[in-house]
């Protein structure tokens, strides 16, 4: 008889091993699953690179506003001095009327010149800038590639791992009747996950109280699953 309930002891003790086992190969397995998928610095460098993208619209877009407006001034200007000083307008007036034209027009072109070349420097600084961001965009992507490999390979491996467990489980719960089973699996959640636990030098494992001489006993004895007197759990003599 005393063998008996110590292989009832020993094999709640041993589904706690496999139990224990599950719930952490679940915890990495979740773990892994958090992060496959796009991580926040591939989205921070995507974001990064469309930022750049837009930025290099946007200047571009006003150098050519600039240009257009520089072209349009050199023409106006051209067409002003050709009147100017080609000889077909003789009237003093007229031709005051034109200097003072031509003198607003060319403040006017050399201020939208210094703009253009302005903003020709920051069109470079930001044709630069876009490129660091692809570059690092670019390693990133490959880290990050790299990475979902390995874990996907890590879920794969951890998945099967579960399934053993699992399996192994199974096999484990059907040596145990099922009112100590019942007991076990409350006890499991109860204290969280230390169901069954060693005595040791005449004390709980658990709680480490030192158990009344009757109670241990009880638990060498084997007349029936013992529990500790203070925190419920299983007592298990080895």
């Amino acid at each position: 008889m005393p063998s008996l309930v110590m292989t009832i002891a020993a094999d709640l003790y041993a589904l706690q091993e496999i139990d224990s086992a599950v719930e952490a190969t679940k915890a990495s397995l979740t773990a892994v699953e958090e992060q496959l998928g796009e991580s926040e610095e591939l989205i921070a460098g995507r974001q990064a690179v469309e930022e750049g993208r837009d930025a290099l619209e946007d200047v571009g877009k006003q150098q050519r506003e600039l240009e257009w407006q520089v072209d349009d001034l050199r023409s106006r200007l051209s067409d002003v001095e050709g009147k100017l000083y080609g000889g077909s307008v003789r009237n003093p007036k007229e031709l005051g009327s034109m200097q003072d034209e031509a003198n607003i027009l060319r403040g006017q072109l050399r201020r939208r010149e210094d703009e253009l070349l302005d903003l020709m420097v920051r069109v470079e600084e930001t044709q630069a800038a876009l490129r660091e961001a692809e570059e690092s965009l670019t390693e990133v992507e490959e880290r990050w590639r790299q990475d979902q490999r390995e874990l996907t390979s890590e879920k794969g491996k951890l998945e099967g791992e579960l399934a053993g467990l699992e399996e192994k489980r199974g096999q484990q719960s059907g040596l145990i009747d099922a009112r100590v089973l019942a007991l076990y699996d409350n006890l499991w959640e109860r204290r969280q996950g230390r169901a069954v636990v060693k005595v040791e030098r005449g004390m709980c494992g658990g709680c480490r109280i030192s158990l009344p001489m009757t109670v241990l006993q009880k638990a060498r004895s084997g007349m029936d699953v013992v529990q500790c007197v203070s925190c419920e759990r299983i007592l298990y003599v080895s």
